[in-house]
């Protein structure tokens, strides 16, 4: 009974960070975007929070302004 509480445990401690590297990555590759800064993580790579900066927050009102002018 130990011994499966033990591999439950691993499994689980592995499962939430596996979820975490994979965020990472995701928020990495938003991170390298243009306009988005990385606010938590490791340089770009590894990023778990992050926000869009003033130069992006620009770009989003350019396209809705261009999407409200098309339709």
């Amino acid at each position: 009974m130990k011994k499966k509480m033990v591999y439950l445990i691993i499994l689980v401690i592995a499962v939430i960070l596996g979820i975490l590297l994979v965020w990472g990555f995701i928020g990495g590759n938003e991170a390298k975007s243009v306009g988005v800064t990385c606010d938590t993580g490791i340089g770009d790579s590894l990023c778990w929070k992050w926000h869009k900066n003033a130069l992006g927050q620009f770009q989003e009102a350019i396209e809705d302004m261009a999407d409200k002018s098309n339709g």
